[in-house]
């Protein structure tokens, strides 16, 4: 049941940053590989100046990845200008069923979700400039992002991760009820309406193998490595698919974390391609090796929307 005489509905805060080298690609637009390092510091600081997360830490609980969904905008960003980010935490409770739908017994998961608004001043020169900028540009929307984190116990054996009861450091928030499906693999794997599948011509299945520069303190491979391996993955199948790959734009992403990957572990990333005009979307998944075959479901699943500009 969800706590009561709780003080906080929701954390809200504000960070900011300097538009870095590795947040903006050539046309200053805020590349999917630069949102985590945007949005998470800020989002941290916010958890950390409100609830005792590193006491939290020493239990052995953390807030893992479970869902993101990251857009970046269309308006060119200027460099070196300061990005906000205004965000909003709040603490969630789900009920749902084997297909992640919502019912009153079933899988239980504490959830924390985030929503933040990412501005910046619009760029006031060209290409040509190399991010020289007078600041003088329109303060616009640069992206979003809509992050889900699941409170658990990475380092637990099997079977004993799940959190389900509040912990101390956190019963200063409200808790929540999520009323919405839960993102699942299947609901992300629908071929989207209007869009015809693009064959890659061999380009959307690549084989690799995870090591220790791929993890982090949780003990397992860290969200930026399949952020990065998405947005490289849609380039191949876009090459594949003989489609223009300089001239599109990685506007969406949305990546779904079930189980977690650790050093060593072999695995095969599958995709698919789907086109309408100048839109495009992949869709491909994480597949761990079991023997010398992947496994019939996906550790993790990915959905990157793009466009063909010019």
């Amino acid at each position: 049941m969800p706590q009561t005489n709780h003080a906080l509905d929701a954390l809200t805060g504000v960070g900011e940053t300097p538009s870095h080298f590795d947040h903006l690609d050539m046309n200053y637009r805020i590349r999917i590989r630069g949102f985590v390092g945007i949005c998470m510091p800020p989002i941290f600081t916010t958890l950390n100046s409100h609830l005792k997360m590193m006491p939290l830490r020493k239990k052995g609980i953390a807030q893992i990845m479970f869902y993101l969904d990251f857009k970046s905008g269309a308006t060119p960003i200027a460099f070196g200008r300061k990005l906000t980010n205004d965000h909003t935490l709040k603490l969630y409770r789900s009920v749902t069923d084997e297909s992640n739908q919502p019912v009153r017994i079933g899988t239980e998961r504490l959830l924390l979700g985030s929503h933040s608004i990412i501005k910046g001043r619009a760029r006031s020169h060209g290409n040509d400039t190399l991010g020289f900028d007078d600041g003088t540009g329109a303060i616009v929307e640069a992206g979003t992002a809509e992050i889900l984190h699941v409170i658990t116990k990475p380092v637990a054996a099997a079977g004993e991760r799940q959190v389900t009861t509040v912990p101390e450091e956190l019963r200063v928030m409200t808790e929540h009820r999520w009323e919405e499906p839960l993102p699942s693999v299947d609901g992300m794997s629908v071929a989207p309406g209007g869009y015809a599948h693009v064959d890659a011509r061999g380009w959307q299945d690549r084989a690799d193998v995870w090591g220790m520069p791929n993890t982090d303190i949780n003990q397992h491979v860290n969200v930026q490595e399949y952020v990065t391996g998405g947005e490289n993955q849609f380039s191949r199948v876009l090459h594949g698919a003989a489609l223009p790959v300089a001239k599109h734009r990685i506007a969406r992403a949305r990546l779904l974390f079930r189980k977690p990957f650790f050093p060593g572990q072999a695995y095969v990333i599958r995709s698919q391609l789907y086109r309408r005009d100048n839109l495009t979307q992949m869709q491909a998944g994480f597949y761990p090796m079991e023997g010398d075959r992947p496994s019939a479901r996906p550790s993790t699943f990915v959905v990157f929307d793009g466009e063909i500009e010019g």
